[in-house]
């Protein structure tokens, strides 16, 4: 190959290993930013689970102790039953047991929702909190897995590119040292650079598309 042909073959190969090397500078940078922003996401979303968890175990206990009232004053009107009273001791009886019962009704009403009563007469409190749970993540993103997944994904994707520049700057050393050098062995250098810029794009193409 003559003299001028090969530096120009060089300067060419020189000129595309730099471009690719930016390249993957610019994408590793890329790619660091983007994890950065689902960490956020992922931070953002594990602070409003939590914040709903917090906030329906603080509802849902409050539930619970309207629903233990209720049962206290549900049997409190059970003991009024007294079939050996005389009728005036009945009659009070039965005001009073009305009474509360009415007052167990209102709270069963208001105050917690008869459906998490088991059919043992036990409160479900995890069917309450589960329930609410499901019902906050459809109007509100509360998983940070797939954030912080992806925030790993691109991680990795930034170490490996940035380990691609290092080839790239390696294979522009090798065809620097073919340009300069007069003697056979810069075919050798240039062949060297060719094959770590060749590693260079695998290095791109699997960073990119590959992780």
């Amino acid at each position: 190959m003559k003299q001028d042909s090969f530096k120009s073959l060089i300067a060419v190969l020189t000129a595309i290993v730099t471009v690719l090397g930016a390249t993957a500078a610019c994408l590793a940078s890329v790619a660091v930013s983007t994890a950065g922003d689902n960490d956020f996401a992922g931070l953002d979303a594990s602070i409003r689970g939590q914040k709903a968890e917090i906030i329906n175990y603080v509802v849902a206990y409050e539930h619970y102790r309207a629903f233990t009232s209720y049962v206290r004053y549900n049997e409190l009107g059970n003991l009024m039953y007294d079939p050996g009273a005389d009728q005036d001791t009945d009659a009070r009886n039965g005001a009073f047991q009305r009474e509360v019962w009415g007052i167990a009704s209102g709270i069963s009403s208001v105050f917690f929702s008869p459906r998490y009563i088991t059919s043992e007469g036990q409160y479900d409190l995890e069917r309450e909190l589960q329930e609410e749970y499901a019902k906050d993540a459809q109007s509100e993103d509360l998983n940070p897995a797939p954030y912080f997944e992806e925030s790993d994904r691109q991680r990795n994707i930034s170490a490996t590119l940035t380990a691609d520049m290092i080839v790239f700057a390696v294979s522009f050393w090798f065809l620097t040292l073919a340009q300069a050098t007069e003697k056979k062995i810069k075919y050798v250098w240039a062949v060297l650079g060719g094959l770590m810029g060749l590693a260079g794009i695998i290095g791109i193409f699997i960073g990119r598309f590959l992780q």
